[in-house]
């Protein structure tokens, strides 16, 4: 089994048994995705051995088995979505899961500008709405989430408040340390800065070993830690 395999098949389904954790045949499973009511597949290993993601575009997948690959908690979604489809039908499902989710994203965005990071183009300094900044990062958010984005860099995935957290100590820590680049810190920072990069490597995925060297993970958790490390010991 090669490494890739070995992330996949620890962190995610295969569409034939996400459908069954779901109680569903594949081919209901296939026309929620189709219909956008849920995630797609975070990955999708091609039978030329392409790895394919919405963040990382086309990549070398080896010998990694082809397949459509869904992270576990989409489960939750899926449950979520046939709750709205009974209640107000199929046709309406769509607008009132967006709407639903683009509602909690932004509340827990707002606590975050409170307790975590200043969004300065969502939030004014009174913490009223910015409607132009905080509709672009809805649309986007949104977007990715439909991709499956979130699958693979999230580890609750369908989470609202999770997704923000993650999204708003990525910006955080990208902003304090020059995107991992920084090398200029002083001692006394080291401590605020380890417990910052741990609190976004729990809110994370660990990222397929194909990805991690671009990865944020690599960038802002095991590099920067690593130069933080040694700060303190000097």
């Amino acid at each position: 089994m090669s490494d890739l395999d070995a992330y996949l098949s620890k962190h995610f389904l295969k569409s034939g048994e996400m459908a069954a954790s779901c109680q569903l045949s594949e081919e209901a499973f296939r026309n929620l995705v189709y219909d956008r009511l849920i995630p797609g597949p975070s990955y999708v290993v091609t039978e030329t051995s392409r790895l394919k993601s919405y963040v990382f575009g086309d990549m070398p997948a080896g010998y990694a088995q082809d397949g459509e690959y869904f992270h576990p908690a989409t489960a939750a979604w899926v449950k979520r979505a046939q709750a709205v489809i009974a209640e107000v039908g199929r046709e309406r499902a769509y607008e009132v899961l967006k709407q639903q989710f683009e509602l909690n994203f932004q509340a827990a965005l707002a606590a975050a500008n409170e307790s975590t990071w200043r969004m300065a183009d969502s939030f004014a300094d009174d913490g009223a709405v910015m409607e132009e900044g905080m509709r672009r990062r809805l649309d986007s958010v949104w977007t990715h989430f439909l991709q499956g984005t979130f699958g693979l860099c999230v580890a609750n995935p369908v989470s609202e408040q999770d997704i923000a957290r993650k999204e708003v100590l990525q910006e955080k820590l990208t902003a304090l340390s020059a995107n991992g680049a920084r090398t200029d810190f002083a001692p006394d920072e080291v401590p605020a800065m380890l417990e910052l990069i741990e609190a976004f490597a729990q809110s994370a995925m660990p990222f397929s070993p194909v990805e991690f060297p671009m990865s944020s993970r690599k960038r802002l958790v095991d590099d920067l830690s690593a130069r933080l490390v040694t700060i303190r010991e000097d």
